[in-house]
């Protein structure tokens, strides 16, 4: 849930893994969580089902159909998967990766693959 731009607080920004300098960013006024302003935002759940679909598509493995779906279901079921404020694209990987490796026991580094 965005809250709109009118209420920030000034916090550390790493520019280029080196420069630390001071942003404003935007905060939930509800819950208090910070918007992440860094190259590292969350994506849609559409960007890991299309992963999802590429693997599919290279390892065909039996009963695919149940599978995706059950994946889809767990990603659904995590509440503010897709928040920019307090989810990150790694936080999504990582939790992304859990899953695949729970219902197709697949190696990390074949999943990244298609991330």
């Amino acid at each position: 849930m965005d809250c709109g731009n009118i209420e920030k607080i000034w916090l550390p920004y790493i520019i280029r893994e080196r420069t630390i300098v001071l942003k404003s960013h935007s905060y939930c006024i509800h819950c208090g969580m910070v918007k992440n302003i860094g190259s590292d935002r969350a994506v849609g759940s559409g960007y890991f089902i299309n992963a999802l679909s590429q693997i599919e598509k290279h390892i065909k493995l039996p009963g695919s159909s149940v599978r995706m779906r059950l994946v889809a279901k767990d990603l659904e079921n995590i509440e503010d998967f897709e928040d920019n404020y307090s989810m990150t694209k790694y936080a999504q990987e990582k939790t992304f990766i859990n899953i695949i490796k729970k219902y197709y026991k697949l190696p990390d580094s074949t999943i990244r693959k298609f991330l």
